[in-house]
């Protein structure tokens, strides 16, 4: 690949590859900021460098950190609040909390597959004299919590090497680094870093730097015009989500700020539910006329005393079918204690089938490490009758693309239960790792076209008492809010659709951990889903550990639009691997001719008995 740099000032260049590396020169030797990827070395080599005496870094991410070898004599620089990160990486991989009921999202993506030698960490206001050049440290959160700025003051000039606060001019690279929780936690908090962001950004302004660098994206020579723009347009993207945004029905005092919007969709008043109908957690149960019970999702040991105790009461006779709403762990977590004391047949839509079935191959917000038995996998607009109900399944990707939707009609109610997809107030999308997809018939778009067809007279969320239903205006105001926000948020990143910057799913592995023994072989499947409405080609390679000698050839496909596609790869474990535990395999992407680095990742669970062979197991 032809290498690229620009000259910034006489000793400061920057090597434009999947990321910029800025290389601050003084004759033979050099200072690298952020250097990640292969193609670094040919510029390195144009500009006469032979000795990079330093290296710093603007924060933790992977795709910005790997692929260039460290000189062993290089001092390496971090910022202190992410140094464990850096040094330490193996107690993210090891710790549990990391890896099931994710709530919380700091840190989560793009983390190292292996620790980085540290030598020296920073703070706000350290600076470091190099060469020609002074360059001060300035605490930057938002994209990450400890990311910084440096700042490079050479040949009379101030560049601010900002790591990625902003893209260009009015954008960001991507949203879901943004998730982060305030008065709840991150799961709860959709671009909740904002403030954070427009602080950092606002210092970055304040120090009147001659050009902001990027560790993603161009140099802007404008910064304040191109921070104004990014201001603007991250608040009214943000004001969008508020307008139909169910957390207000949960949640009022985080939004203080928008009472009276004229903009906002006002929040419906509730209805009580039909007598037939129970509620407790997150549970639902409709008695039947025969005295049967059809009970739906199970997250806690309490709904099981809670079903026997209406059994000992006499309000019901028996659980006849089991449905499960969506994968999430406060609905699943005591599915395997229910079935046991319940053996009836379980229903689930086939997009919660794969998830529920085996959860450890995927790596997902609230995943519980419950496995769940599926005896009956509905597609699309399944009906069958229970009792004097007819019975109709959907694939319903509201609140997560993993999410099925059930329309229950009987007894003169056409009842519609929507998992946690909507409230009172909208809609259910306050975690970018749900996969709230934009778009016509994807994601909400797709649920309220359901919503407005089926017509249904109630409407249930698992976590609310009250039913509700919507007018034909609230629909109409939620899709025409939707289209607005797939067009705005399409401005916000560098992309030719706004799921790239948001869904962070679009690139995964499957699945994401699997079990194996040296001299065993595992499959492993890159997906893609391609958000654009033109063909687009997914180059992956996976990245072994340098210790088992190897290398893993590249594989492209070509993915048509809206659809997702595949990369499939058999990776051979040595023999002789003596590396036992959890392996983190990274894996490098190329899409459209863009090189993403490190994007994405899988993990390998190596065990010291005889191999078995690693595999899908849900027939695909």
């Amino acid at each position: 690949m032809e290498t690229q740099f620009s000259q910034l000032s006489q000793h400061l260049y920057v090597h434009h590859g999947h990321v910029n590396t800025g290389i601050l020169c003084d004759g033979d030797r050099a200072l690298l900021i952020d250097p990640s990827g292969e193609t670094l070395h040919a510029t390195l080599t144009e500009l006469g460098i032979t000795n990079v005496e330093q290296i710093l870094f603007t924060h933790h991410h992977r795709d910005s950190t790997t692929g260039f070898p460290m000189p062993d004599n290089a001092r390496v620089g971090v910022p202190e609040k992410e140094a464990s990160w850096f040094a330490e990486v193996e107690t993210f991989w090891n710790d549990s909390q990391y890896r099931w009921h994710l709530y919380n999202y700091h840190p989560h993506n793009l983390m190292l597959a292996d620790a980085i030698r540290v030598t020296d960490t920073y703070t706000e206001g350290a600076q470091i004299a190099w060469g020609s050049a002074v360059l001060t440290v300035l605490e930057t959160p938002g994209h990450t919590d400890g990311s910084v700025t440096y700042l490079v003051d050479v040949d009379d000039k101030r560049f601010a090497f900002s790591g990625d606060l902003i893209y260009d001019e009015g954008k960001l690279w991507e949203l879901y680094s943004l998730q982060k929780g305030q008065q709840t936690s991150d799961y709860h908090g959709f671009l909740g870093a904002r403030e954070e962001l427009k602080e950092s950004l606002e210092k970055v302004r304040q120090v009147s730097p001659t050009a902001l660098v990027p560790t993603h994206g161009v140099v802007m020579n404008d910064p304040n015009r191109a921070i104004d723009a990014l201001l603007e347009r991250l608040a009214y993207c943000y004001d969008k989500y508020v307008a139909i945004s169910a957390l207000r029905h949960y949640f009022p005092q985080l939004f203080e700020e928008f009472d009276g919007h004229p903009g906002h969709m006002p929040i419906r008043e509730g209805k009580p539910p039909p007598e037939f109908l129970r509620h407790f957690g997150t549970t639902w149960m409709i008695i039947s006329e025969t005295g049967e019970a059809f009970v739906m999702d199970c997250g806690s040991p309490n709904i099981l005393k809670q079903i026997q105790q209406l059994q000992t009461d006499g309000e019901i006779s028996e659980v006849t079918q089991f449905w499960v709403t969506h994968y999430h762990d406060d609905h699943v977590n005591a599915i395997p204690e229910f079935q046991e004391a319940f053996p009836c047949e379980t229903i689930t839509d086939t997009v919660v089938a794969e998830v529920i079935t085996n959860p450890i191959g995927f790596r997902l917000p609230c995943i519980s490490p419950s496995v769940t038995r599926v005896d009956r996998i509905t597609q699309d607009g399944d009906s069958w009758q229970w009792n004097e109900f007819t019975m109709t399944a959907y694939h319903f990707p509201g609140q997560t693309y993993y999410h099925g939707g059930l329309l229950v009609e009987g007894r003169g109610v056409r009842m519609f239960f929507a998992g946690d997809s909507f409230t009172m107030a909208g809609i259910d999308d306050y975690c970018s790792g749900n996969r709230n997809l934009l778009g016509a018939d994807v994601g909400y778009e797709k649920c309220l076209r359901l919503i407005q067809e089926l017509k249904p007279t109630h409407i249930f969320n698992c976590h609310v008492d009250p039913a509700f239903d919507f007018t034909d205006a609230e629909i109409a105001w939620m899709l025409d809010t939707l289209a607005e926000r797939e067009k705005c948020y399409t401005e916000l990143f560098p992309w030719d659709h706004a799921n790239y910057g948001m869904d962070e799913h679009w690139v995964r592995c499957y699945p994401y951990e699997q079990e194996g023994t040296p001299g065993g072989t595992a499959q492993l499947r890159v997906e893609v889903t391609n958000h654009s409405d033109e063909p687009r080609t997914a180059t992956a390679q996976p990245i072994l550990p340098a210790s088992w000698g190897m290398e893993i050839a590249s594989r492209e496909t070509t993915i048509p639009p809206r659809t997702d596609g595949h990369i499939d790869f058999s990776i051979p474990i040595p023999q002789s691997c003596e590396a036992l535990g959890r392996i983190v395999i990274p894996v490098d992407i190329t899409y459209n001719g863009q090189p993403l680095g490190q994007f994405r990742e899988a993990i390998f669970v190596l065990n010291g008995s005889r191999h078995t062979p690693l595999c899908r197991n849900n027939g695909s």
